[in-house]
């Protein structure tokens, strides 16, 4: 048994989705069941999006949910259609219909459960079953959705669901050790571990969503990563502990804003109401750091430059309703990220790195460091030079 997961741009126009369907018939030649999560069709996510926002921009959570579930719907109606004019017997279930159980917040649910009955039936009976990925259905019987990416998290919970492994088929090849985009010489890396991949999603790698891996790392499901339309051999995440004392990857990262929450009174009843006004917007918050001067606390912590649009609001209410004297101050940011297995020599590598940015016009402003990274956070300048720098001197 197998779960595969197509999505984005594999599935954008019916003569992709046809071409999906053929490569799914060939692999069910070899492997009796086969479950298919489809995410929505190209960008079609966004223009739901953008319909919504013509009328408000600021729409119930509840009814936003409801309107973007309809991209997966189509995906999958239009996949099952294809494989049963191919003579494959498919079926096709949005999320509410797999009982695929969430909870949490509209549009960033988490999945709780899976009832596998209708699945194992349909299965049972030769079908193909294409499941739509990115949604589920909460305890009060509404659709949710689970945020960007969360088709290859409902991929990689089905697979756990059937102890089986898991299949991403994407527009990339798989795991290189920097975006391709960005390097054109990157090295493809053709076995991976698990926590290797969740520190360069962590760090901005646009390679599978953070709760997928975790899942997999989780429940131990095989995950492979390869192209939907080519035969070369992608990368596959698994347990790989050996530790080999070497940098893997770099992760160029300018997708993010820098948030500096200063002159917080030091009690810890204003800092907890801080963080209950942040945690009530549900950031997605990394690389938090604080400090004190003249006995006032300084956060600063960074998250996706999509909720620029907040901080406006946030800060008024943490003037309002902590201390009219904080000010809050959001600005871009870039970060450079060497992430390494074993334990990497961290101040002999930076020692390298500083060297190399020292020859540049790069405005560095701080280093962060975790177990498996290390991060540089700039401002401003032309940072080609120095990823194609760093690349090449830990043959990357």
């Amino acid at each position: 048994m197998i779960v595969q997961k197509y999505g984005g741009s594999s599935v954008e126009t019916t003569e992709k989705i046809i071409q999906v369907s053929k490569k799914i018939i060939e692999r069910k030649k070899s492997t009796k069941d086969i479950i298919v999560v489809v995410s929505a069709m190209g960008k079609s996510t966004n223009r739901l999006i953008e319909l919504a926002k013509e009328i408000t921009l600021n729409p119930l959570d509840r009814e936003l949910d409801v309107l973007l579930s309809t991209g997966e719907q189509q995906s999958i109606a239009l996949l099952s259609i294809a494989l049963n004019n191919l003579g494959c017997k498919a079926v096709s279930l949005t999320g509410v219909q797999a009982r695929i159980n969430t909870v949490g917040n509209y549009t960033r649910a988490s999945i709780v459960g899976i009832e596998d009955d209708l699945i194992k039936k349909y299965l049972k009976e030769g079908n193909v079953v294409v499941i739509a990925g990115f949604q589920g259905i909460n305890e009060n019987g509404d659709i949710t959705t689970l945020g960007r990416g969360g088709s290859d998290t409902t991929a990689v919970a089905l697979a756990a669901k059937f102890n089986c492994p898991c299949e991403i088929y994407t527009d990339v090849d798989g795991i290189y050790s920097i975006d391709p985009r960005v390097y054109e010489n990157a090295l493809k890396i053709p076995k991976i571990d698990y926590d290797i991949v969740l520190e360069m999603a962590r760090l901005g790698a646009k390679v599978i969503d953070k709760r997928a891996l975790a899942l997999g790392k989780k429940f131990e499901v095989p995950i492979y990563i390869g192209n939907s339309f080519k035969d070369e051999i992608g990368t596959m995440i698994g347990s790989d502990k050996m530790e080999e004392l070497k940098v893997l990857s770099l992760v160029v990262d300018d997708s993010q804003i820098e948030v500096k929450i200063k002159n917080i009174p030091n009690k810890i009843d204003k800092l907890s109401n801080v963080f209950k006004i942040l945690g009530r917007y549900n950031l997605d918050i990394g690389m938090t750091e604080n400090n004190s001067i003249n006995e006032d606390l300084n956060i600063t912590f960074t998250c996706s430059k999509e909720y620029m649009r907040l901080f406006s609001t946030i800060r008024k209410e943490i003037v309002t309703n902590v201390d009219r004297f904080i000010e809050v101050e959001v600005n871009d940011t870039t970060r450079i990220s060497i992430v390494g297995s074993g334990r990497i020599n961290q101040a002999k590598i930076t020692s390298q790195i500083f060297d190399m940015i020292k020859e540049t016009s790069i405005k560095y402003k701080k280093l962060c460091t975790s177990e498996l990274s290390l991060s540089y956070f700039f401002e401003g300048g032309e940072i080609k030079d120095l990823i194609n720098r760093i690349a090449q001197t830990f043959n990357l």
